[in-house]
C-alpha cells in the first residue's frame, strides 16, 4: 500500500512539474483574434519578395535605409519584429542596406584610429561610408466594425520606398487582412 502511494505521489510530481510548452512550425499556426504569426509571416513574405524583385529589376543599384513602421491600430503590434524579418529576408536576397545610426560610433573609431594607437591592419579607413539612396517606411492601419456579435477587422500593412534624391515614392506594396472573430458578451 505504501509503495503504491509513493509511486502515485512520484507520478503526480512528474506530471505536475512537466511543462505545457510545445513548439510548432510558424507555417502551421492558425489565425487568432489578435495580430499574430499568420499576419507577420504573410506580411514578410509578400513585402520582401515584391521589394526584392523591384530592386533587382528596376533599381539595380543604391542602398536602402529602414525607418520604423508606424502602428496606427488598436492592437499591440511589435513592428520591430516585422522590420527585422523583412530586413533579414531582403539581406538574404542581396538587397543592400545601410544603418546610419552607427555613423557616430564609426566616426569616433576612425578618429581613434588616427591617433596611432590602432594597428594599421585593423584601422578603419576614411571615406568608406555608404549613403542611402532610398528609405523604406510604412504604416499599419485598421478599420474595425462590430456586426451581429462579430468583430470585423480590416488591417492593412503598407510599405513605401522613397528616393532620397527626388523625394518620389518609387515603390509601394500593401498586404491586407480581413479578420472576423466572435465577441464574447456582445450586446450586454
Amino acid at each position: 500500500m505504501q509503495k503504491t502511494f509513493l509511486i502515485l505521489l512520484f507520478s503526480f510530481f512528474i506530471v505536475s512539474c512537466s511543462t505545457a510548452t510545445s513548439y510548432t512550425k510558424p507555417e502551421n499556426i492558425k489565425a487568432t483574434k489578435q495580430w499574430g504569426v499568420v499576419e507577420v509571416k504573410e506580411t514578410v513574405k509578400s513585402m520582401s519578395h515584391s521589394l526584392s524583385v523591384y530592386y533587382k529589376t528596376e533599381l539595380k543599384t543604391g542602398y536602402f535605409e529602414w525607418r520604423p513602421l508606424q502602428n496606427s491600430t488598436s492592437e499591440h503590434i511589435d513592428t520591430k519584429l516585422i522590420t527585422n524579418e523583412i530586413l533579414n529576408q531582403l539581406t538574404k536576397d542581396k538587397v543592400p542596406f545601410v544603418d546610419t545610426s552607427v555613423r557616430a560610433d564609426a566616426t569616433k573609431e576612425i578618429a581613434f584610429g588616427k591617433t596611432g594607437m590602432v594597428s594599421s591592419d585593423s584601422r578603419l579607413a576614411v571615406g568608406k561610408f555608404k549613403s542611402p539612396s532610398h528609405q523604406i517606411k510604412g504604416e499599419i492601419n485598421e478599420v474595425v466594425n462590430y456586426e451581429s456579435g462579430n468583430k470585423i477587422q480590416y488591417i492593412t500593412v503598407t510599405l513605401f520606398l522613397v528616393s532620397l534624391e527626388t523625394n518620389q515614392i518609387v515603390w509601394s506594396e500593401q498586404t491586407n487582412f480581413l479578420k472576423k472573430s466572435r465577441v464574447e458578451g456582445y450586446g450586454f
